[in-house]
């Protein structure tokens, strides 16, 4: 289970190289939130240090407008998701672009939803 407080980076330690086809993968996000169904993708560059044992992400839960979908910054609303992780070649946001899925779990985010965050979902 991947688990992100609201408004805080998040450190996400994941392994994904397992299931990796890829040399050297970037890696899409895919968030579904279990009530509203909204999709939210983004990347995370894979800061570890030993990617034969485990995969380390930053993810930054922005809680405003603002966000960086390439940059590991990301609005999402507080709540249970589903989540997808595809591997790519290159760095993108379209699934129609990855080579493979790698991981599938559940996500939780942790954290009071402003008005804005629902405004804008």
């Amino acid at each position: 289970m991947i688990y992100l407080n609201k408004n805080t980076e998040n450190d996400v330690i994941i392994e994904l190289t397992l299931n990796s086809t890829l040399e050297n993968p970037n890696y899409l996000f895919e968030f579904i939130n279990d009530t509203t169904q909204q999709v939210t993708y983004f990347t995370s560059p894979d800061l570890s240090e030993y990617k034969q044992r485990y995969n380390h992400f930053q993810i930054t839960e922005t809680g405003t407008t603002y966000v960086d979908l390439t940059a590991s910054t990301v609005n999402l609303l507080s709540g249970s998701y589903k989540y997808n992780i595809y591997e790519s070649s290159n760095e993108t946001l379209e699934v129609s672009a990855t080579t493979s899925i790698v991981n599938t779990g559940k996500a939780y985010v942790n954290g009071i939803d402003t008005e804005l965050d629902k405004i804008y979902r």
